[in-house]
């Protein structure tokens, strides 16, 4: 259904991995997962901006960031993940409206950062919502000296189902902002 003039919806997805060749051996992920992330790419509707948290994919580069970029999205936004290992320039080459290491966003009265990583507090924001950690406190020794559920959010798709969220959707089931 499309938009009134002037408004847009964001939608979030991290950690995509496409053509991860283990993930399913280490758990987390079976069956149709990348068909799932791929249907619901594609089901943003073009007046709406992409936000990908960062991992879009381990090989065939060009192709999945090239698929990822054709989407009906008006923007779409990278967050470089830990595996998103070319420059910012390759990635706008190959699509992406805006590449970044993370950023602030206001919103529905929240101070939003979003990042590939869960990141320390810095006093300015009410939540940070990232991905990186599937679910399963993967690489747990980069963030649990400083991580707080209240004001983390991930959004890893073992977590939110294998789909981009809606943040609108997203906040809305969140508590109102503390700070």
């Amino acid at each position: 259904m499309p938009h009134p003039p002037g408004t847009m919806d964001y939608w979030l997805i991290s950690d995509t991995h496409f053509n991860h060749p283990r993930l399913e051996r280490w758990g987390g992920r079976s069956g149709d997962w990348q068909q799932q992330l791929w249907r619901g790419l594609e089901r943003i509707p073009a007046g709406d901006v992409l936000v990908h948290l960062g991992d879009v994919c381990m090989g065939n580069d060009e192709a999945v960031n090239l698929r990822v970029t054709s989407i009906a999205a008006r923007s779409k936004v990278l967050v470089l993940g830990n595996h998103d290992t070319k420059s910012p320039g390759w990635y706008h080459e190959h699509g992406w409206d805006f590449v970044c290491d993370g950023f602030a966003l206001p919103y529905m009265g929240h101070s939003l950062w979003l990042s590939h990583r869960p990141e320390p507090e810095l006093g300015r924001f009410t939540e940070n919502i990232h991905g990186h950690t599937h679910g399963n406190r993967h690489r747990a020794e980069e963030y649990e000296t400083f991580y707080r559920p209240a004001y983390h959010k991930d959004i890893s798709p073992e977590l939110v189902g294998f789909h981009p969220i809606r943040l609108d959707t997203f906040i809305g089931a969140m508590r109102p902002a503390t700070r």
